[in-house]
């Protein structure tokens, strides 16, 4: 973020009377990306700048316009990009990230980071979720909380190098510090929130190819441990595979509760580079890139959200759409996915190179 400098503040002032509550939108529009899921604006108004509760909510409704020094103070607190609220142009972005320290590291506060996210969404009157996606993500891996659990194992394991995991194997019991509630709350909120996905063709495979080399690793308590992991990934596949001929999402063994079309499935017919999520409620569109295999980046910067999102509806005209249409291309897709596994397994059992 740039500093926010006398210089700046001179120029919002000579420019107030003009354009001040197009500068206080732009102000409300990022914090409302940040609130807590229980926290209204007008509450926090009210709270960081000890005001009335009607001058807090007219400042929230745009009936009154912020000071300066407000600005200034909301801008320094929730660590808010100063260029894009004054209007000042260029071609930077701010991201805000998850940091993580190699000795304060927690899966539970991991997740607890995704939760928030999810409940500040749930929070708006309506929401939905647009992603594109390399390999499978935390989102599709809700119905396995062992696959989950595998997944922040392997990452804290050999990428973050968590001293206290140097000795630690996966076995199928593993839960680490991660509770069977916080998963369970984080997939109720899936389903319920509609969604847009595109996938590509190798997704899931890179999850497989880590269960692979984990085992080969001697990370693994059994080979047993292993194989069950390699189940759990064909039962989540099978899962979407269900998911997407009825383009409802629904919890494994649980009754289909969400409504018709509440999923939208499409494959990719070429190569897609990342992950990508874009979370748009009736507020405003956030955008996250997943990077460091698990961690990830998040803009509220609406110009190029909005921009992302573009780029997003054009790659749709080229892909496929495999949820309640085109059931042959979405059982060679998901059929591919299984002999893959299949292979694994193979491989594990030193009968196959893989």
């Amino acid at each position: 973020m740039q500093p926010f400098c006398f210089k700046e503040i001179l120029h919002f002032q000579q420019n107030y009377y003009l354009s001040s509550m197009d500068i206080q939108n732009r102000l409300l529009e990022q914090l409302k990306a940040k609130l807590p899921h229980d926290t209204s604006l007008g509450r926090l108004l009210m709270d960081d700048l000890d005001l009335s509760r009607d001058s807090a909510y007219r400042r929230a409704r745009g009936e009154t316009a912020l000071k300066p020094e407000e600005i200034r103070l909301l801008c320094s607190k929730y660590d808010l990009s100063i260029d894009k609220i004054i209007g000042v142009s260029g071609q930077s972005v701010t991201f805000q990230y998850n940091p993580i320290q190699r000795s304060e590291f927690s899966f539970e506060n991991y997740l607890n980071g995704l939760l928030e996210g999810y409940k500040r969404m749930a929070a708006q009157r309506t929401s939905e979720l647009f992603m594109s996606y390399l390999d499978l993500v935390i989102f599709q891996l809700l119905n396995s909380p062992a696959l989950i659990r595998f997944k922040l194992m392997y990452f804290a394991k050999c990428y973050l190098k968590i001293p206290k995991l140097d000795n630690e194997k996966y076995y199928k019991g593993w839960k680490g510090d991660i509770s069977d509630e916080s998963l369970q709350q984080m997939l109720q909120f899936y389903i319920r929130i509609k969604s847009t996905e595109v996938v590509g063709f190798d997704a899931g495979k890179g999850l497989v190819r880590e269960i692979v080399s984990f085992y080969e690793l001697g990370y693994f308590a059994s080979k047993e441990d292993a194989l069950f992991l390699l189940d759990e990934v064909e039962k989540v596949l099978l899962h979407i595979q269900d998911q997407a001929e009825i383009g409802r999402k629904f919890i494994i063994g649980q009754p289909v509760i969400t409504d018709e079309g509440s999923f939208k499935l499409y494959l990719h017919q070429t190569y897609i580079q990342d992950n990508t999520v874009i979370a748009e409620t009736n507020a405003y569109r956030m955008l996250y890139i997943t990077h460091n295999m698990m961690n990830y980046l998040y803009t509220i910067d609406q110009d190029y959200v909005n921009k992302s999102f573009a780029v997003f509806q054009s790659m749709l005209k080229s892909c496929i759409c495999i949820s309640m249409e085109n059931p042959r291309q979405r059982n060679a897709y998901f059929e591919s996915l299984t002999q893959f596994i299949n292979r694994a397994r193979l491989r594990m059992e030193d009968t196959e190179l893989f």
